[in-house]
């Protein structure tokens, strides 16, 4: 229910005192009465290892914070109202590098100030996120509230907790408060299960906008010196302290129309900037609508807010509820973007939005349960984008992602779904692939397996009856069984609480006519060099073939739950061929034999939907990297997958070549980049590296693909030489065309890379300035690619944008160019990345530029190397244990696969490139999706 605004009590009208903060350390100002010793009647409860005790319980917290973008730190206030459970003598809170001035309990009603007994409290930081607050005297069972002055610095580097970032002249603060940085900006109970109102009031400078979760009730002039002003917002709905938000500097406010119940949407654009959120302020209402019909419920908030922050690190958007923030790069965007970029913003939007409900009206009640929100928001995200317009074709995104999934669950060290969470690098481990993309990827499966209404129907039923609180996997699963009208909650729970994927293997049994089956048999998936699994269990999932039978479409499906099942086929005469995972949507490797495939390739293809066609082939180049299939058969796939011409079949046919690439041996090497130049140049001709405004999405997407296929890694002479042209203005290029072709120009033209080298400090645009970096460090002369990479060392650039051109080489020797680069430079560089918070993807990416070599040579010296280098970062130990495990897999395969690769490319004859050739007018890339009938 909306509070009136004349229920909004003012906090302090004082602001707190100033304690400096040093190193880091708390430091407790005592200017009452002598603090009494600690009776023994008072619960003391010990130091938390992780989660905190219960013996006080937050019921609202108000916090008033002063925040100015031209000074180094904040100060602030909290009063945390709750109830203690039994006479306690100690109090723990979450705070991390906080200077406290005063700290004091007071009995009585919440937030009056005639209390009935004032408590004063000693707080002593313990560790890096603990602060334990010691009463003078017990506090006896009942209402208190607890009120903590502090300050704080803002983060410079990283972007957590409160911090601050310039661009050109003007300094904003953001906050980010997922997973665990609310304790960077006050004290609090900062676990996910808390979930209470929070007022919040902000002091900042008069000229500047200051937003947050509700709409503001107050605003007026603040101090004597009038030059600041107090905002007050309105009290939220319950939230978990994750989900706070605010931001201040000079934004451009730029209004986005409504909800369809009249909710206002407005987008927060950098100064200067408000042109650029034409796209996002066009869209925003569409996306609420889709989402609202889909959830059955209007948007649960006051307000929504869109807002954009120049870099962020380890996060491109965060779903905060009624104030979502952004990358910059995802929001804003110009007169002269792509529709990739376009197309992005939806999507992305869409996953925040849908947030808005998985994650912040139900919020999971521990971090072990993180899938309920970013595996149902990655799941949503496509099916929205589908809606929003039919032509992408979105719903075949959801092949990739699971895709992507079974690669990363291939690890016999990933992650479960529900991993438990022991220390605070398992909460920070969690937001990975596992979570949203196998999470998404199970909720595909069972929603095919209940059918799509029953499921979305369950899907409403669970958030109506958890609304504004907290749930679990166990409640998730509850509410889809009785909608469903059966109990998937046993299936849900092999899938959620064991790692790996099953691989399954279908076999046609027709020695009687007259009752013709497959069996189906499964297993845990493990490619050549993983170690042996512990204790996997057979999973309970839907298995669903797809066959022809009497010259019909048919598809069968059984729950399969032991290690063996049949399936009953109808017709009397045995299928020609068979699809082990109709529709592709189940989760789980098909393990095909050669023959199989040949059937599917040369007898089925025409019959079978897009989406089965991606997944057969997906399947097609995992079995041949392990060889365990002919190369030359999944090769054959590739003419197939070209004739889809659009996004998902090209990107899968570039993909087949690509994924052995690393594997081919030097004297193999030409012929390989021939046999690029004729599979792929025609297409590369087709979509040419000129585009048009009538280019719809399929092109332009296509477009990187092919051309950096047949010009950087098959060196087609007239690709380079039109790159090479058009770089001479490429500034002035459309965004869809300018990555490619300055990165091809740039390794090919000495002088355009001396020149971007020199203005990449000048560059004011972000976009432009990323397209600079990448090309600068895909450059194969390795004396360039040293230059370009003495930018990771330059302190006048933001490390945040250079540090990832150290694994952006695209060739073994470069690569191993990047790794000397970083062993000869390892204190500068790690002494400028940031140390921790949302840092914790920057172990598992330096450990992947030396894993990823997979040299057999080297392999122990490099395992050893990663882990004590970079183990030690935020969730490293995992990170990069699994990189080294990656790293084994890759070469055992590339061990299996170069015989595979001598007798794919041994027998073909070199032929001397032709002339270069202009190339063709840009045509656009038709889509053409048959369906199975």
């Amino acid at each position: 229910m909306k509070l009136a605004i004349a229920s909004a009590v003012a906090l302090a009208a004082c602001t707190p005192a100033k304690p400096a903060v040093t190193g880091g350390k708390i430091v407790v100002s005592t200017t009452d009465a002598p603090v009494a010793p600690v009776s023994p009647l008072g619960l003391v409860p010990p130091e938390p290892k992780l989660r905190l005790p219960r013996n006080f319980v937050p019921s609202e917290y108000r916090v008033s914070l002063a925040i100015d973008p031209a000074k180094a730190g904040f100060t602030g206030s909290i009063e945390i109202a709750g109830a203690v459970a039994e006479r306690s003598s100690t109090i723990w809170l979450h705070g991390r590098k906080l200077a406290i001035a005063r700290a004091v309990a007071s009995s009585g009603d919440p937030f009056d100030s005639r209390h009935a007994h004032d408590v004063q409290l000693v707080a002593t930081a313990h560790g890096e996120d603990l602060l334990e607050l010691r009463a003078a005297s017990p506090l006896d069972a009942g209402t208190w509230t607890l009120t903590i002055d502090f300050a704080a610095d803002y983060e410079l580097l990283n972007t957590a907790g409160a911090f601050k970032q310039t661009v050109g002249k003007e300094t904003y603060v953001y906050s980010q408060f997922e997973a665990i940085y609310a304790r960077r900006v006050f004290p609090c109970l900062d676990e996910p299960d808390v979930k209470v109102p929070w007022r919040l009031a902000l002091e900042v400078p008069k000229d500047l906008v200051a937003v947050a979760n509700t709409p503001i009730v107050k605003s007026e002039p603040f101090g004597d010196d009038g030059k600041r002003k107090r905002v007050e917002f309105a009290p939220t709905k319950p939230l978990p302290s994750y989900l706070l938000a605010f931001g201040v500097g000079p934004f451009e406010t730029v209004d986005a129309g409504a909800t369809t119940g009249g909710t206002p949407i407005h987008i927060l654009a950098l100064k200067g900037r408000a042109a650029d959120a034409a796209w996002a302020a066009k869209t925003a209402p569409k996306i609420l609508e889709l989402e609202e019909d889909f959830f059955g419920m209007p948007y649960p908030y006051a307000k929504l807010d869109f807002l954009a922050i120049p870099v962020t690190v380890g996060f491109s958007a965060m779903e905060n509820a009624g104030l979502i923030t952004f990358s910059e790069r995802d929001m804003l965007l110009d007169a002269k973007a792509s529709k990739e970029r376009e197309h992005r913003w939806i999507y992305v939007a869409a996953h925040e939005i849908a947030h808005q409900w998985f994650g912040d009206l139900v919020t999971m009640a521990w971090w072990d349960d993180l899938w309920l929100n970013e595996g149902f928001a990655n799941w949503l995200e496509h099916q929205i984008s589908a809606k929003f317009d039919p032509r992408w074709h979105d719903e075949l995104a959801e092949v990739g992602r699971h895709h992507s999934a079974l690669d990363d669950d291939a690890l016999v060290s990933a992650r479960k779904i529900r991993q438990p969470i022991d220390a605070v690098d398992d909460i920070l481990g969690a937001f990975d692939g596992i979570t949203y993309d196998k999470g998404s990827s199970i909720l595909d499966m069972f929603e095919s397996y209940v059918g799509r209404d029953r499921f979305r129907d369950g899907v409403r039923a669970y958030l109506k009856s958890k609304q504004h609180g907290n749930a679990t996997s166990a409640d998730f699963a509850a509410a889809i069984s009785k909608v469903a009208g059966k109990d998937v909650a046993p299936a849900f729970a092999t899938f959620l609480d064991q790692a790996g994927e099953p691989e399954i293997t279908a076999r046609l049994d027709c020695t009687h006519p007259s009752s013709l089956r497959v069996v189906l048999e499964q297993r845990r998936y493990l490619p050549p060099g993983a170690p042996p699994p512990e204790n996997t269990r057979p999973w309970i999932l839907p298995v669903c073939v797809h066959y022809e039978s009497a010259g019909k479409s048919r598809q069968d499906c059984t729950l399969m739950a032991e290690p063996s099942a049949t399936i009953a086929l109808a017709g009397d005469k045995c299928p020609a061929w068979m699809v082990t995972n109709a529709d592709g949507r189940g989760y789980y490797h098909s393990a095909y034999t050669a023959a199989q495939l040949t059937a599917l390739r040369d007898v089925a293809w025409d019959k079978l939907a897009w989406n089965e066609r991606l997944s057969i082939a997906y399947e097609a180049r995992t079995y041949a990297g392990t060889a365990k299939l002919p190369l030359a058969l999944a090769m054959s796939f590739v003419p197939k997958l070209l004739a889809g011409n659009d996004r998902f079949t090209i990107a899968e046919a570039v993909e087949l070549p690509q994924h052995v690439s690393d594997a081919v041996p030097d004297d193999l090497r030409p012929k390989y980049e021939q046999w690029l130049r004729q599979t792929f140049g025609p297409g590369a001709d087709q979509v040419g590296l000129v585009s048009r405004p009538t280019d719809e999405l399929d092109a332009e997407a296509s477009r990187g693909d092919l051309i950096r296929t047949v010009g950087r890694y098959g060196r087609a002479p007239k690709i380079l030489e039109e790159a090479t042209r058009l770089a001479a203005d490429w500034r002035a290029l459309p965004q869809g065309v300018r990555p490619i072709v300055l990165e091809l120009a740039t390794d090919a033209k000495p002088e355009l890379f001396e020149r971007l080298i020199k203005d990449i400090y000048t560059e004011a645009d972000r976009t432009r300035r990323r397209e600079m970096f990448i090309a600068l460090a895909r450059v194969r002369d390795p004396k360039r690619q040293v230059a370009a990479l003495g930018l990771v060392l330059d302190d006048k650039l933001d490390i945040r944008e250079t540090l990832g051109m150290l694994d952006d080489a695209t060739t073994e020797a470069n690569r191993r160019v990047a790794q000397q680069f970083f062993r000869d430079h390892t204190a500068a560089i790690m002494k400028r990345i940031p140390a921790d918070g949302t840092a914790d993807s920057i172990g598992a990416e330096l450990a992947a530029l030396f894993t990823g070599s997979c040299d057999a040579t080297r392999r122990d010296e490099t395992a050893a190397y990663v882990l004590a280098t970079f183990g030690k970062l935020p969730a490293g130990d995992r990170a990069v244990r699994q990189a080294i495990e990656e790293m084994d897999q890759c070469i055992a395969g590339r061990k299996l696969v170069e015989p595979e690769l001598r007798g794919w490319l041994g027998g073909m004859k070199l032929v001397k490139p032709a002339a270069p050739t202009p190339i063709k007018p840009a045509t656009p890339v038709k889509t053409t999706r048959p369906h199975r009938p």
